[in-house]
């Protein structure tokens, strides 16, 4: 689990920084880079998770919500 850590919050660090560039008056040329950039990024960061990730045991009929430790 620990191996898509990086990807999921690189990721999400330039998304928020994307976001946020309409406000911080930043030039258009690198606004186009990112949001270009960006396509890359989460394509990349769910390969990652799908390669690396621990897939579920737990079955829906079981446990519709894995967060929750609670047995229905």
């Amino acid at each position: 689990m620990k191996n898509i850590r990086f990807p999921v919050y690189f990721t999400s660090m330039v998304l928020a920084f994307y976001t946020l560039t309409p406000y911080l008056g930043v030039p258009y040329a690198l606004v186009s880079t990112l949001f270009l950039s960006l396509n890359i990024l989460i394509i990349w960061m769910v390969v990652r998770v799908l390669k690396d990730g621990v897939p579920s045991t737990k079955k829906f009929s079981e446990s519709w919500y894995e967060d929750l430790d609670v047995e229905v």
